[in-house]
């Protein structure tokens, strides 16, 4: 397995992978990938699975708990077309995510998502399975003052915590006898996360790692609140 000190440092998206993107939204069929999938490859793929690479070097560096593998960190371009009306065939962005196996399969990470004029890095827990949610539930419930803390310190950082419009109608299963406490509505929450924006020109630059690194730095705490209780394997 490729491992992150094997890759050179990212060096910035160039102008050329917007550029690409841009076009990609016009003319998103398989025909005109096909005929630029090098593009894709020199200007997008492999300035990404740098990234990945060089942030993890840097998060390894300073002791912060998340990783990424060049590789199986970064998601496809290729839509999953099976449960949509939408039939084209590519994402119009690239992205991928630090997490703590650098394999792409845990809860609690910090997202990558780069696309022209909305490029953005986001962290937290998207759509844990409830068996996962249960316990965060169960300790916002017990310790209110704490949760209200942390949302106050993210929301000093200018990283507020939301769960996305994703929330339950009714009280989650167990938790009817808080339906009338100040927590309430964030126990039906189904998402807890942070967003980001970046400019594109940003992430032209080597230095964009640097953001990444403050990112993991500053939400930390969000991640930690919930690996303290999550279920074990």
């Amino acid at each position: 397995m490729e491992e992150p000190l094997s890759h050179p440092p990212f060096p910035g998206f160039r102008a050329e992978a917007f550029q690409f993107l841009r076009a990609l939204a016009d003319n998103n069929d398989r025909d005109w990938f096909k005929a630029r999938k090098e593009t894709y490859e020199e200007e997008l793929k492999a300035p990404l699975e740098l990234l990945l690479a060089d942030g993890a070097r840097r998060l390894s560096n300073v002791d912060l708990p998340l990783t990424a593998h060049p590789k199986e960190s970064r998601f496809r371009i290729y839509r999953d077309m099976r449960f949509t009306d939408d039939k084209t065939p590519y994402k119009t962005h690239v992205s991928g995510v630090f997490d703590r196996s650098g394999h792409r399969d845990e809860n609690g990470v910090v997202y990558v998502h780069v696309e022209p004029a909305d490029c953005f890095l986001g962290a937290g827990f998207y759509q844990p399975n409830v068996s996962y949610l249960r316990p965060v539930r169960e300790r916002i419930a017990a310790e209110p003052e704490r949760f209200f803390e942390l949302l106050d310190a993210m929301e000093a950082r200018d990283l507020p915590v939301h769960s996305m419009e994703d929330t339950l109608t009714g009280m989650p299963k167990g938790f009817s006898d808080y339906r009338d406490a100040p927590i309430a509505p964030y126990l039906k929450w189904t998402n807890y996360v942070v967003k980001r924006d970046c400019p594109d020109e940003a992430l032209q630059f080597p230095n964009f790692v640097d953001e990444i690194v403050r990112m993991v730095r500053e939400v930390r705490p969000l991640l930690e609140f919930v690996w303290e209780v999550e279920p074990s394997s």
